[in-house]
């Protein structure tokens, strides 16, 4: 016991406040949240030479060569790293086609509707104002230019006296940086334990596909791929590699971090390369050059992130195919040379996502950055060794062990494969499909209500036709009109409730009233003449405030924009990309209950468009054979996709067309329609519309939420309560 006590005290420091840190945030819980701060204060102590260190490293690492030894050293670690990123590729896509089949479906996406975020590689990689770069945190563009500094002074006769300073310089920043690193391990307690204490039991279990995935690729390429490989094509033992990785690796999985990792990693190579007596002076600047060089260009940590994008595509329906391969790869590849938090949008582009659910990503990347920034830090290490002994010439795959180590790199990916696969496949099994989520969704504050499926007789004979807010508090009974299948406006739920974004607001209006809610049901040509003939004192249903209708009806302030978009099967959801895809149909069918005003004079002008009016938006799920494609709003669109998930949603690049929905009243109850202008902008004021959008449009809170678990609260404090 006393040796491994040693073996944490003397050597791995961080590896002892990492595992503090969890028992810590176990056992306390959200009580340790204020110690982020102090995490985050050892993350900014850590970025203090980073800048510096790479500015110096690159133009003193490449100055001190010859041209001639620069070209030879760059060509080779070019060739290592395409060789590293063609066979981490070939991985990731054997993670991505082991998810299982899915009900596929999710909420809508605010940012579908949002212009596309174009990746600007002039402006990441050739920097106007290299100190700028240095300044907005601009990595690519500053090693640029550094390394176009450092190739610069190479034939310059003079150039010992500046690098003589920056080596000084150098020397200095090493300083701080062993100094930094030496108290690091509380920032690593404080960051582990906050995080420990503070993550929900729901943002594990959203993801849980993904999780799954990210952890085993990642655990693969940094303890099986990457230092195996170094293991058998160089003298590098694992265990060496392992340990020369060890205190960088530790402090990426806690912070996130790969950036200040940078001069332990250089440090690191250099000390395991005079350790063994197989350092000199070439060694020493192939180190202090390729580590950010690595950082900068696309690691196989960068990379895993396109798992993400693969799974993203999976979760709403959209899954790669191996058609979709070449395309995908190559876009990858370009793209993550830009900062990550660009690439993915872009990526979830390509592969048809909705850009938003990058916001899915943000929210798992605290888990997922515990993976792939470790990975990184293993890929750097393993591009230097690699570059290292190719430049000494001393790659080999004749070893014994290089055999060994090729065996088990075929049989563990295998393995890891058939792995996630199972648990997937199990984790699926428990976990509600999305249209399970959507159908047990209930309206809250609920007031008495009555739910009739047809108008009585006793409002057939128009005595209920007058009515204000005065007459509604005297009946006790506010009479909104519905329609039936309007997901997500208002619908019957599993248990066969009515519920829905309008529904709950109608029961928050009659609470305000002090009244009951009667819900009586209507098509949409049936909305004047029941209005009129007072069968219903408000309709509340998704209604589009449309240039017919606001001549018969009166309309409130617009309640929600909404975006127009199309529904179709999936496999045609390419044939609607953009509006050079529509017009390249010869002829086209669209099913549609609404838009009429909006659309019929671009229908009368594109004569090869036809517009069908159906009874039920379920009339064109059922008979899909019908229609090529139905209009909708983007936000019911997708609600109805968790119903019916062999449909995706698609807004054509280029179509922009939104409208507004309202409550309506019948034309002569303008008192009626001035107090709802007032009601909705009082709640819109206090927070409950938005409330009931992000519910019932976007799905937040729709799963049920569960208690934050630890030792204190779940076990300590109730045994304690047990024995009072």
């Amino acid at each position: 016991m006393k040796k491994i006590f040693d073996y944490f005290a003397t050597k791995n420091l961080m590896l002892l406040a990492l595992i503090w840190g969890v028992i810590a945030g176990v056992v306390f819980g959200e009580r340790l949240a204020f110690l982020q701060p102090v995490g985050n204060a050892f993350i900014n102590l850590m970025q203090i030479t980073i800048f510096p260190y790479i500015v110096v490293s690159l133009i003193v690492g490449l100055g001190k060569f010859e041209p001639d030894q620069v070209r030879s050293i760059l060509l080779k670690a070019a060739t290592v790293m395409l060789s590293l990123w063609g066979i981490g590729l070939f991985v990731i896509w054997c993670f991505a086609f082991t998810l299982p089949k899915h009900d596929a479906g999710t909420f809508f996406s605010t940012a579908l509707i949002s212009a596309k975020q174009d990746i600007d590689f002039v402006a990441r990689y050739i920097p106007s104002n290299p100190f700028a770069s240095m300044a907005e945190g601009n990595v690519p563009a500053l090693v640029i230019f550094c390394i176009a500094l450092g190739m610069a002074l190479m034939g310059n006769v003079r150039k010992s006296s500046l690098l003589n300073i920056l080596d000084v310089v150098g020397e200095g920043l090493s300083v701080i940086s062993k100094k930094v690193v030496k108290i690091f391990p509380i920032g690593i307690f404080a960051i582990t334990a906050s995080s420990a204490g503070t993550m929900s039991i729901e943002q594990l279990s959203t993801l849980q596909v993904y999780l799954v995935l990210v952890i085993l690729l990642g655990l693969f390429l940094m303890f099986v791929f990457l230092p195996m490989l170094v293991a058998a094509l160089t003298p590098v033992k694992y265990h060496e590699l392992i340990d020369v990785a060890r205190n960088a690796l530790i402090t990426a999985f806690t912070t996130g971090n790969v950036f200040i990792t940078l001069p332990v990693i250089t440090e690191g190579i250099k000390s395991y390369m005079h350790k063994n007596n197989i350092a000199d002076a070439k060694s020493d600047h192939i180190a202090e050059v390729l580590v950010p060089i690595a950082f900068t260009f696309p690691s196989l940590g960068k990379l895993t992130t396109l798992i993400f994008v693969l799974f993203a595509a999976w979760l709403t329906g959209h899954e790669a195919t191996l058609s979709d391969v070449p395309n995908i790869t190559i876009s990858a590849l370009f793209s993550y040379f830009a900062n990550v938090h660009i690439a993915i949008p872009y990526m979830l582009e390509t592969v048809r996502v909705p850009a938003d659910t990058y916001q899915l990503y943000l929210a798992m990347s605290v888990i997922s950055a515990k993976f792939v920034s470790p990975t990184t830090v293993v890929y750097i290490v393993a591009v230097a060794f690699l570059s290292i002994f190719y430049v000494r010439k001393q790659i080999s795959f004749k070893r014994a062990k290089s055999i060994l180590y090729f065996s088990l790199i075929a049989g563990i990916l295998p393995a890891c494969m058939l792995t996630a696969y199972t648990v997937n496949s199990m984790l699926l099994q428990n976990t509600n499909n999305a249209d399970d989520i959507i159908a047990n969704m209930v309206v809250s504050d609920k007031v008495p209500e009555h739910v009739l499926n047809h108008v009585p007789k006793a409002y057939e004979g128009g005595k209920l036709s007058l009515t204000n807010i005065s007459v509604i508090k005297k009946r006790n009974l506010l009479r909104v009109g519905y329609i039936a299948d309007n997901v997500p406006f208002s619908y019957f739920n599993h248990n066969d409730e009515l519920v829905g974004f309008d529904i709950s607001l109608a029961h928050k209006l009659a609470e305000d009233l002090g009244v009951q809610v009667e819900f009586i049901p209507f098509n949409k040509p049936q909305l004047t003449e029941y209005l009129n003939k007072g069968y219903f004192d408000i309709a509340m249903s998704g209604l589009e405030i449309n240039l017919d209708d606001i001549e018969k009806v009166l309309f409130t302030d617009p309640v929600l924009e909404l975006q127009l978009a199309l529904v179709t099967l999936d496999h045609r959801i390419k044939e609607f990309q953009t509006l050079e895809d529509l017009k390249a149909h010869q002829s086209l069918d669209f099913a549609t209950i609404e838009y009429q005003a909006l659309l019929g004079k671009e229908f009368k002008r594109n004569k090869h468009y036809a517009l069908t009016n159906i009874d039920s938006y379920r009339d064109f799920f059922t008979n899909p054979e019908k229609f090529d494609a139905l209009l909708i709003s983007a936000e019911a669109g997708f609600a109805w996709t968790m119903f019916y998930p062999d449909f995706g949603v698609v807004v054509p690049e280029g179509v922009k067309t939104k409208y507004p929905t309202g409550f309506a009243v019948a034309k002569r109850h303008s008192d009626l329609a001035n107090y709802l202008n007032a009601w909705l902008d009082i709640r819109r004021a206090n927070g409950k519309v938005q409330e009931v959008y992000d519910y019932w449009i976007l799905g937040k809170g729709s799963r049920p939420y569960v208690r934050r678990w630890s030792v204190l609260d779940d076990i300590i404090l109730e045994k304690s309560v047990t024995k009072d």
